[in-house]
């Protein structure tokens, strides 16, 4: 008979995440590494995001068909293709499970700049409204917090992450809390869409209409490479304007002054866009109503 396998040799299991805890009770700046055990935890290597601003219109056969034939972009999967291969299927676990939690960046210290800043890809799915939901028409005229959860653990590292920028901007007049909450697994997200009615009683019914639901594999062109998902098991948070540029972004459990980084941030681009509504009322009122000539 082969040898038995010890238990210990497995991975613990990481549940998808069902009824939210979130809502229970209540150039990226230079930064210096930190030192996690053996690992060393850098600091956020570039703007994350698409060069490009995204729409949710459908793509067309021909724009699906240049894409098909750019050589290019062919590479870049064939590249992530091979390091799917040599990562080995429990290589999310394995991070997720190290000292320190799988993260893979540390957030900057302030906003990365409007000029150096690319757009938050367009994520598509179903609200708790069972309503449609695209991430680009939710973005303008708001400084949106988005949290992209898959587990348990995923949602204690964005809870570690937000909590404080929730007490500070709740009620902000331009303030909104975008929850992604992603299901590649066909089987885990039918889990999901079945216990609709449980996350409806655990996150508040003013925040139902964003909360997005998605399902299937994202692209690694177009939305993992580009905001960072390295790691399917652990919290992502980012800080995106009113024109759907990422301006903060962070990742797995909050390490020092993570969270107030992420306050502050929040509260620079709040200010901002209220002087700019006060400068847009008073050219208003200065421009007036057009007269008619009698």
């Amino acid at each position: 008979m082969p040898p038995r396998i010890p238990l210990s040799a497995f991975p613990p299991s990481i549940n998808a995440v069902g009824p939210s805890r979130l809502y229970i009770s209540s150039a990226p700046a230079k930064g210096k590494a930190v030192v996690s055990e053996n690992n060393v935890i850098p600091p956020l290597p570039r703007p994350l995001g698409i060069p490009y601003p995204p729409t949710s219109a459908a793509k067309t056969w021909t724009q699906r068909k240049a894409e098909m034939l750019d050589d290019d972009r062919a590479k870049v999967k064939r590249k992530a293709l091979l390091n799917e291969a040599k990562q080995g299927y429990f290589h999310d676990y394995n991070r997720a499970r190290a000292r320190d939690g799988g993260k893979l960046w540390l957030a900057p210290d302030v906003l990365i700049r409007e000029d150096k800043a690319n757009y938050f890809p367009n994520i598509s799915g179903k609200s708790l409204l069972s309503t449609p939901l695209n991430t680009c028409d939710v973005f303008p005229s708001k400084t949106t917090l988005v949290t992209i959860i898959s587990t348990r653990l995923s949602e204690e590292h964005v809870e570690s992450m937000i909590r404080g920028v929730l007490e500070y901007a709740e009620g902000h007049f331009g303030f909104q809390h975008l929850t992604i909450n992603h299901q590649p697994n066909m089987l885990k997200s039918l889990l999901i869409s079945l216990s609709i009615s449980s996350l409806k009683r655990t996150v508040p019914s003013n925040l139902w209409g964003s909360y997005l639901l998605a399902s299937g594999s994202w692209s690694q062109i177009d939305v993992l490479e580009p905001l960072g998902l390295q790691n399917s098991l652990i919290g992502y948070v980012f800080l995106v304007d009113g024109n759907g540029k990422v301006r903060w972004a962070g990742c797995g459990e909050a390490t020092g002054q993570e969270a107030e980084h992420l306050r502050r941030a929040t509260a620079v681009l709040l200010g901002r866009m209220k002087s700019q509504r006060q400068v847009d009322a008073s050219i208003e009122c200065v421009d007036g109503p057009a007269r008619s000539e009698d």
